[in-house]
């Protein structure tokens, strides 16, 4: 039996060994749970967490990693790590993990897994390893599924790059400016139109590098209420472009702001140059449709005074001797009034016109008197090479009397300087094989030569385009329109220039056939004839001096003020049994009817009907082409009496 003090020793101990024992109870207790917390802690983390062997076999994985990747227990247990990596990411993974068991810890670590139905998962983790005795053991991964947010940002990526290809290949002109003005960034259609390069943004441009003087004040103002008001803007202003090209622009402009301060300026704008040049030849083209509207309107009543005085003057000449001083002064006052008559016909440059109302006729004094008549008052002399024996051509007088000006005035405006310019007229034959474009024949030229700068090569296939000019003066519509009226009279228009030596425009008309010299001057001849003729004007000197012409012919004469008046008497006439044999009606009857209304009514009566229009708008489509209209012939104001019975003796011997 052991002595009393050993027992008391031995209690002791037991006790210390209990009291021990219960601390590593406590201990594993608190261990187990502490376990516990972090098992449930990685059990229920939404990471995906796994470890491994240094041979890649799982050891563990968490509930996470199982729901995403969809592998059951005893499937986990037969594959090992390379088996859930995509076949992309194969040898990063390698290197990874060699690197982890080296001891390398790796950080936000991007790779892919595929799950057991063969979804790609994106990941992101860290990687860590484990040693002992300075061996790996295990390798832990804590991963979390990124595959959702890569998706975004993978889309957001080909957004954002789908709408800079927008913005770069735009046809508007965009820039973002900083709210000092420097240009952030600019798109291709910009720089081409303004000729800039990327380098030239970079190295610091500034919107107000661009800026026309002009404009300067304009657009500071318009900028600084972009950067302090938060709505869209609307910009108009003029720019320069690096070759100093001015470019208007429109469009509209919107800042962004950021706690009320602004952080840039985003423009988008059109280049509306041309736009703005067209829409200024447009209210040009407007100006002078209202200015032709007038002066046709002035030619239409001068040429009703004009027919009144010269009417009057050549049935004075008819009782006056042609020795006598009455006689040379009538004479004189005649050749006043044509020259007053061709003062209408510049007027009626600016009317709208129609086909030419051609009449045979030699040009030498036509062209003579045109070329005097433009060069008034210019520092420009003529000098005339015209052949004297220029063929007979049918023409337009007074639509060739303008093509010549406007070639004459064109010649001077290339002469700043002055200088001569020289007129040639000759009669030339055309050939089966020459290069004009004109069918052969006997034709006659004209050619306008200056001494003045020149065409550059590049503008001589546009000379004769409606408002090209590359003039600071003129309306551009000079050359245009002679091209169209030589067009009409079935010629040609070209230019031969050389920059620095000249221009040349030669005008090829035909020539009437068998007609090798000029004729004699026109013989003012009355052609005596006899009927019943109906005149129909609204002014009264015109009635009354068509009446004393008709008269003085051998003709019966009444007079109507407009077209129902005229149907009125030619019906009762009918029914006379006294009817008319010709009717002389004005094209325009200002608040009535007038000719072209009345003869579809008086053809409807007399389908035989012999009509004569007459008009002071020499340049109306129905004076060119009156018969398609239903009348028999044409006689344009200001008319004398011989040439009144000329053509009422032509209509009516028509059968």
């Amino acid at each position: 039996m052991p002595d009393q003090s050993t027992c008391a020793e031995l209690k002791i101990k037991i006790k210390e060994l209990e009291k021990e024992a219960s601390v590593r109870i406590e201990a594993m207790v608190s261990l187990e749970e502490k376990l516990e917390r972090y098992y449930n802690l990685v059990e229920n983390a939404s990471d995906l967490i796994h470890s491994v062997s240094p041979q890649g076999t799982f050891f563990y994985v968490n509930t996470a990693w199982k729901e995403t990747l969809g592998y059951s227990d005893d499937e986990i247990k037969k594959i090992s790590l390379m088996d859930i990596v995509d076949e992309s990411c194969r040898n990063k993974c390698r290197c990874i993990f060699n690197s982890l068991i080296q001891g390398e810890i790796l950080d936000r670590n991007e790779t892919i897994f595929v799950a057991k139905d063969g979804r790609r998962i994106v990941v992101e983790g860290r990687c860590s390893t484990q040693f002992q005795d300075g061996r790996p053991v295990s390798m832990t991964g804590i991963f979390r599924d990124i595959t959702d947010r890569t998706a975004s940002e993978k889309a957001l990526r080909e957004s954002e790059k789908r709408y800079r290809a927008l913005f770069e290949n735009a046809h508007d002109l965009i820039q973002m400016i900083r709210p000092d003005g420097k240009l952030l960034y600019v798109n291709r259609s910009w720089r081409k139109t303004f000729g800039y390069n990327e380098e030239d943004i970079n190295d610091g441009l500034t919107i107000f590098d661009l800026i026309s003087p002009d404009c300067q004040q304009h657009c500071v103002e318009t900028f600084q209420r972009i950067i302090t008001e938060e709505k869209v803007h609307y910009i108009n202003a003029t720019f320069v472009a690096k070759d100093g090209r001015e470019i208007i622009i429109e469009g509209n402009a919107t800042c962004k702001f950021e706690d009320g301060n602004p952080i840039s300026t985003q423009c988008i704008f059109q280049d509306v140059t041309e736009k703005k040049k067209m829409e200024e030849e447009l209210f040009k083209a407007q100006k002078l449709e209202s200015v032709g509207i007038f002066a046709g309107g002035i030619a239409h009543d001068f040429n009703n005074l004009l027919t009144g005085i010269m009417g009057n003057i050549s049935l004075s000449k008819m009782y006056v001797k042609p020795g006598d001083k009455a006689f040379a002064r009538l004479a004189a006052t005649e050749k006043a009034c044509m020259r007053a008559s061709e003062l209408t016909q510049q007027l009626l440059t600016f009317a709208k016109g129609g086909a030419p109302v051609k009449t045979t006729a030699t040009i030498r004094e036509l062209i003579m008197d045109s070329t005097s008549f433009a060069l008034r008052g210019s520092n420009v002399k003529s000098d005339y090479d015209i052949d004297p024996d220029l063929w007979t051509i049918e023409v337009d007088k007074g639509q060739l009397s303008q093509v010549t000006q406007n070639l004459v005035i064109n010649a001077c405006q290339a002469m700043t300087n002055g200088g001569t310019v020289t007129i040639k007229a000759r009669n030339i034959k055309i050939g089966e094989y020459d290069v004009l474009t004109l069918p052969p024949g006997k034709y006659v030229q004209i050619s306008v030569i200056d001494q003045g700068h020149g065409v550059p090569k590049e503008n001589l296939n546009k000379i004769f385009d409606p408002y090209f000019s590359s003039k600071q003066q003129g309306s551009g519509l000079g050359l245009a329109i002679a091209y169209s009226i030589i067009k009409n009279h079935d010629g040609l228009i070209i230019v031969d220039s050389e920059e620095g030596k000249g221009s040349t425009f030669s005008i090829y008309l035909p020539a009437l056939p068998d007609t090798d010299i000029n004729p004699n001057e026109e013989k003012e001849e009355i052609s005596a004839c006899s009927g019943k003729v109906l005149i129909m004007d609204d002014e009264e000197i015109v009635r009354e001096v068509a009446m004393e012409m008709l008269s003085s012919l051998g003709c019966e004469a009444e007079v109507a003020c407009d077209g129902q008046q005229a149907i009125d008497l030619y019906k009762k006439a009918i029914t006379d049994l006294k009817p008319f044999d010709a009717v002389i009606m004005d094209l325009t009857i200002p608040g009535g009817m007038g000719g072209k209304e009345a003869i579809t009514k008086l053809l409807e009566i007399d389908p035989k009907i012999k009509a004569i229009v007459s008009s002071g708008y020499a340049h109306d489509p129905i004076m060119a082409n009156f018969k398609q209209y239903g009348f028999s012939g044409v006689v344009p104001k200001p008319y004398k009496a011989h040439q009144l019975g000329k053509v009422l003796s032509s209509v009516l011997r028509l059968e």
